[in-house]
């Protein structure tokens, strides 16, 4: 073989060789399946409730980014897949076949109404699949009352603390409207149950339609023996009650429960010194991030999102099959969040702080916070 024979075929050698360790090192640094973690979310992204939605994705996002950034997930790469559930159990129940069956997510989060939470839970339980979720469902409605794994106060916990502190107002006499909805229907039984059993009397209770476009008959007999006050367990009538009670010119006390920044804007013309109970206000730090990047106030469930995302990724990086997450969801007993301190009880009720806030043309402002069994000027 003459040299030049030689010097092409040791040539094509180390071309060979070169290809081979550019191909090995290109191949390791794109990202692979093995390499990047699914996670599934089901939320309100369109219709009524999508503005829920839209601050709940943007707590997840909040939280993946900050995560990626770090180096993800054991040096994987988190991955979100959103599936719009619209607020209805029948487009929950198909998201989730989806995610968990077709996109093979490792875990979810959401739903985010109650009726949505309920659909999907016994199906979580019987394929054993993780869920976490900023809601909430009764425990008869969860066969494993640890899955999902809810982050969001107890409403009947809640309801039960703002009827000691509407009573602690001297108010002696309430009238209480709420809505066939599951989880208004709890708040308004709870409130009312809690209220009476203080030495309260209750003038008059009713639950409306979801979408009941006439409020004034209901209205007229909860205010028909002049209460001292009205207590509003609805987010779905609120304005309607409200603007009709305005109408109406009841003058008494008004209080509620879980008014968000929507809600508050638009009953701003008949709402300033209505009083209620909601999870105490998202760490500074939270809020204050969440108005640079986003341009507008950290709303509900944000800041109870972004702890969600927050657990579930502290739970995958020490659990890496489904078995073991659930380990961990049963296992779960507090975290330190944006939203507060985060408590499963015993008999798997999710307790975090909570303040009274009080409505002012619009604006909302916390008024007390509510420590033990004491309410505490803020």
């Amino acid at each position: 073989m003459s040299n030049t024979s030689k010097t092409i075929t040791w040539l094509i050698i180390v071309i060979i060789i070169i290809s081979g360790i550019w191909y090995g090192i290109s191949k390791k640094s794109a990202p692979t399946e093995k390499e990047v973690i699914k996670i599934g979310a089901m939320l309100i992204l369109s219709g009524d409730g999508a503005a829920w939605g839209q601050a709940s994705q943007r707590g997840i996002e909040l939280v993946v980014n900050e995560a990626n950034e770090d180096g993800g997930i054991n040096g994987r790469r988190i991955e979100m897949i959103y599936e719009d559930t619209q607020g209805s159990a029948n487009r929950a129940v198909s998201a989730y076949e989806k995610l968990a069956k077709i996109d093979k997510v490792k875990a979810i989060i959401g739903p985010l109404f109650q009726t949505e939470v309920s659909a999907i839970a016994p199906l979580a339980d019987r394929d054993k699949f993780p869920i976490i979720t900023p809601s909430y469902a009764p425990v008869v409605n969860r066969p494993n009352p640890r899955n999902p794994l809810l982050i969001w106060l107890d409403p009947t916990v809640e309801a039960g603390e703002m009827a000691e502190y509407v009573y602690k107002q001297r108010i002696r006499t309430i009238s209480v409207l709420g809505t066939q909805d599951s989880w208004e229907k709890e708040v308004s039984t709870a409130f009312a149950d809690r209220f009476e059993s203080l030495g309260g009397t209750i003038y008059f209770k009713d639950l409306l339609k979801i979408d009941e476009t006439d409020a004034k008959t209901a209205t007229l007999k909860a205010i028909k023996n002049n209460p001292d006050a009205v207590f509003l367990g609805t987010y779905y009538q609120f304005l309607n009650l409200t603007r009709t009670l305005k109408e109406l010119g009841y003058q008494g006390e008004l209080y509620s429960i879980e008014i968000d920044e929507y809600l508050a804007n638009e009953s701003k013309s008949y709402t300033s010194g209505l009083q209620f109970i909601s999870s105490d206000l998202y760490r500074e730090s939270f809020r204050i991030k969440y108005e640079e990047i986003y341009g507008e106030k950290s709303n509900i469930p944000a800041g109870q999102s972004y702890d969600a995302m927050n657990i579930l990724i502290s739970f995958l990086k020490d659990n890496t099959s489904k078995e073991d997450l659930l380990k961990a969801f049963k296992e779960f007993k507090q975290y330190d969040g944006v939203s507060g301190k985060i408590i499963m009880t015993d008999d798997h009720k999710t307790i975090i702080s909570t303040a009274i806030y009080e409505l002012n043309n619009g604006n909302i402002n916390k008024i007390q916070t509510v420590q033990g069994k004491e309410f505490v000027p803020y």
